[in-house]
């Protein structure tokens, strides 16, 4: 149990580390707070800082705490640029196997962190969409919450080296649609919604079912209107 324990925490600070949110040359947070905002004690979260040392991603400074020195390498995974229409609607279906599975799992582990993350993410979706201001990178981000959540590094690399063709995808879309630019937006914040509570609820079938739905709309945006 400690060990799994232990795991879990390396990869919820890998995650952190390799979205950016500790950069290279950053100073993770003192050991009580990290401890304190990943939920576990002391002696697991050292136990996580250990495994992290060891792989070479932080190194410890005496007196001054913990510095990443590295992210984990993401070069061999690269998708490149869509190249057409029919990629843009390849792209569409590797995401929504890609995000159901990880709105499943985000709803089923119910970490505090990043059900907070999510949240977060879902009202500046939503602030944005109200001040009528730009919305296509907090769509991501809030996307890339729900990945952080899954505890699964996995999740959260390959939805990062999907970054660029989803931005295009998102852009393409509202360029494209018939729709007034009100409603569409109102639209895709009421699947983001669905998506969220469902995930807020641990109600893990009905998370994947609301992002294969809200996935399944934007190919219906793009191609059908």
């Amino acid at each position: 149990m400690a060990q799994r324990l232990r795991d879990e925490i390396y990869e919820v600070l890998m995650q952190q580390i390799v979205s950016g949110e500790y950069s290279v040359g950053g100073r993770l947070p003192g050991e009580f707070a990290l401890a304190r905002s990943v939920g576990v004690s002391r002696p697991v979260l050292r136990q996580a800082l250990a495994r992290l040392r060891s792989d070479g991603l932080i190194r410890s400074r005496r007196g001054a705490g913990n510095f990443v020195i590295r992210r984990e390498a993401r070069s061999t995974l690269e998708f490149g640029p869509l190249q057409s229409i029919p990629d843009v609607h390849r792209c569409l279906e590797f995401r929504a196997a890609l995000e159901t599975a990880a709105a499943r799992h985000a709803a089923a582990l119910q970490d505090s962190a990043g059900l907070g993350e999510i949240g977060r993410s879902m009202e500046a979706m939503e602030k944005a969409v109200a001040n009528g201001g730009p919305s296509v990178e907090p769509d991501f981000e809030f996307h890339l919450a729900i990945a952080r959540a899954t505890r699964n590094r996995f999740f959260v690399i390959t939805l990062e080296a999907l970054r660029a063709p989803v931005l295009f995808g998102i852009d393409l879309t509202r360029s494209l649609s018939k729709k007034p630019a009100s409603q569409r937006l109102e639209d895709v914040c009421a699947e983001h919604r669905r998506i969220h509570e469902a995930i807020r609820d641990a109600d893990a079938e009905a998370a994947g079912m609301a992002m294969a739905r809200h996935v399944q709309a934007g190919i219906s945006r793009l191609f059908n209107e």
